[in-house]
Order: C-alpha cells, then structure tokens, then sequence
C-alpha cells in the first residue's frame, strides 16, 4: 500500500486518484493534465454505468479495464482515440506500481483494442471558404485567422499572442525567424523561419494583429484563457472555418507552404519534412507523421 500512501488518499475522488497517480509516474503540461481529466472522466462514467464501486488504480482489475474498451467502443470513439485512453491508464497503473500489470497484462491486443492508423484525415483550409471568412471577419478575428495560416499558429497560441506581435513584426520586417513563446505545448518555446513565399502575407497579419492592439489589450476579451479560446472557435465556426476547415487545416496550409519552399530550395524531402516539422513545434525527429498529418491528403 505505500504507493496509495504517497500517490493519492483513500478519500480522494475517482478521478483525481487516476490523475495523482498518472502524474506522480510522469509529469504533465497544462494541455496534458486537461486531456488526462478528459480521459479518466470516461473511465469514471464507465465505472459509474457498471457499478464498480471505490475502484483506484491499485485495484482496477483487467476484467474491468477489458469493459471500459467495450464501453468506449459502442460509443463509436476512433481506434487511435481509444488507444490514448488505454495509454493514459496504463500511466496511472504504472504511478500506482502496477507497471507490469499494465504493459505486459493490459496490452492493447489482450484488451481488444483495435488497431489505428497514424495517418490523419485533414486536408489545408479550402480556398474559397477562407476568403469568404477573412472578407467577413471582424478586425479581430481576421487578424488571428491570418496569424494562424501565415505563422501556423494553434488557436491557443494565437489568442494568446498579444505580447509576441511587436517582437515578430520586428523579425517579419528583417526576413529573420520568430519565436513562439505563449500558448505552446507544453511551455515549449519554438523558432519559425517564415518562407518567403509567404512572409509579407505574415507581416500584413501580424501589422493587423497590432492595429486590433492599439485599440484593445487582447485579440480576443474575455473573462478568462479558457473562454477566450472558446469565442474564437465559436467565431471561426460562424465564418465557415470548421469541420475539414477548422483552425487546424490554417496549420496544414501553412505547413504545405513550408514543405513546399524547403524542396524548393533544395532540400530533401526527410529534411524538407524535418524542417517543417520544427516550424510547427513537433520537433525534427516527426517529420512522417507531420506528412501523414498535414501533407499527405492534400498533395
């Protein structure tokens, strides 16, 4: 019992048992510690459906494990969704002590996981639908949608990206890369040379990023981060930026230009991918699952 001791108390809810242990065996970013909330709340709505009692990671059998897969799967969840839920409970396992329980016992094949793909679905923004959005955006809006097809920003790191626009119009204007400093994954600061092909679209976005600034403090006002990243998509869902042309296909768009400019320039295409993988902060060792990700279905 000294895992229960100094992981998590008895009286401890379900869900913060499942995410003191998950986080004592390997720590977490705020993103991170919000998706494992997710997670373990539909381990707890599977426990609650079927009666489980007090169960904690110390003592959640295979049986029941092998019933929160049927319970996901009849929600009609995706196997690689499926996979990230079995992968963050068999972290809380490992922080519980159960480690060998949870890789060698709890495998994805003896849980009837399906397998999943790694290759995503998402094609770059459409065209059409992102003039017809920028010629009707509010000023506000207009300006982060360009932040995030011109510099390949997240929602997050665009509503968040008040305090970088001096900085980046500075760099933008000199042909130099900048630095994404707030509303990264995991804290993580990350650098972008902007291709050129691309770089006075940028710098017009960001000019009308600090022309927004000038007459308010953030891009997008709200009461707080959460809810501002909330307004936003709600905005760019009201101009027709969701579904297959979310905020996310801006990300592919401006990966594609990158890719493009890289074998352009006589790069590799392993270099060429490695680099755009780095411009958009998943570092330069995922360079075919950036491909997979943002390239390959609209090629």
């Amino acid at each position: 019992m000294a895992a229960l001791a100094s992981v998590y108390k008895e009286s401890d809810s379900f869900k913060a048992k499942f995410m003191k242990a998950a986080l004592a065996s390997k720590g977490g970013a705020t993103l991170t510690k919000v998706a494992m909330a997710t997670k373990f709340g539909n381990l707890e709505r599977c426990a609650k459906q079927n009666r489980w009692g007090n169960v904690s990671p110390e003592t959640i059998t295979f049986k029941q494990l092998k019933g929160f897969v049927i319970f996901r799967l009849n929600e009609k969840i995706g196997a690689r969704t499926l996979q990230n839920d079995m992968s963050m409970i068999r972290r809380a396992l490992a922080g519980a002590g159960r480690e060998k329980f949870a890789q060698e016992i709890c495998s994805n094949v003896a849980l009837g996981v399906p397998s999943g793909t790694r290759i995503g679905h998402g094609k770059v923004a459409d065209p059409e639908v992102l003039a017809s959005a920028l010629e009707n955006a509010a000023p506000s809006t207009k300006a982060l949608i360009q932040l995030s097809r011109f510099l390949g920003l997240r929602e997050r790191e665009a509503v968040m990206s008040a305090d970088s626009i001096n900085e980046w119009e500075i760099a933008l204007s000199q042909s130099r890369q900048i630095t994404i400093r707030y509303g990264t994954k995991g804290g993580r600061l990350r650098v972008v040379m902007v291709s050129p092909d691309i770089l006075n679209k940028a710098l017009a976005g960001v000019r009308a990023a600090k022309e927004v600034l000038r007459q308010q403090e953030y891009l997008v006002v709200s009461k707080n981060l959460k809810a501002a990243v909330e307004q936003h998509s709600d905005r760019l869902a009201k101009l027709g930026l969701k579904g297959e042309n979310s905020c996310h296909s801006l990300r592919r768009a401006f990966a594609m230009d990158q890719y493009k400019h890289y074998l352009a320039v006589g790069c590799s295409e392993k270099i060429a991918l490695s680099r755009t993988s780095n411009d958009l902060g998943h570092g330069d060792g995922r360079g075919r699952w950036v491909y997979n990700n943002y390239i390959r279905n609209s090629l």
